[in-house]
């Protein structure tokens, strides 16, 4: 019973493609859902519709080729009313900046930020690397 609730609080977690919408905000909530969709390689979350937290994998994800691009462009695109959105993406973001600039003739910024975790400073004394922050 408590492997099936526990299963069941892993998929919802999964599942949450907005951080702003946790019944509870508190930061282990926060880091068990980018967990879990990290292990299923979900790597990006909204924070809301103009920001994004991107967990990086260290590895290829499907999600990043060139035709998943091409979804998010005619996602935009399209006027539909029926349409299907999408999870959120870094192909989301700039889409949705780009094209913003574009109808609007706004200057647009995206802000990258890279943020060093503690358990990756941990992996890295564990496996003998030096950790630094460049």
């Amino acid at each position: 019973m408590v492997n099936r609730q526990t299963s069941a609080y892993h998929q919802q977690l999964e599942n949450v493609t907005d951080l702003t919408t946790l019944p509870d905000v508190s930061d282990d909530l926060i880091v068990s859902c980018l967990r879990e969709r990290f292990l299923t390689d979900n790597i990006y979350t909204a924070l809301n519709s103009s920001a994004l937290v991107a967990v990086n994998p260290h590895k290829y994800v499907p999600s990043n080729a060139d035709s998943v691009l091409f979804k998010y462009a005619a996602e935009y695109r399209s006027t539909s009313e029926q349409k299907t959105p999408l999870p959120p993406h870094i192909f989301q973001l700039a889409n949705n900046a780009y094209y913003h600039m574009r109808r609007t003739t706004q200057d647009q910024c995206i802000l990258l930020r890279f943020v060093f975790l503690l358990f990756e400073k941990l992996i890295c004394l564990i496996s003998g690397f030096q950790w630094r922050v460049w």
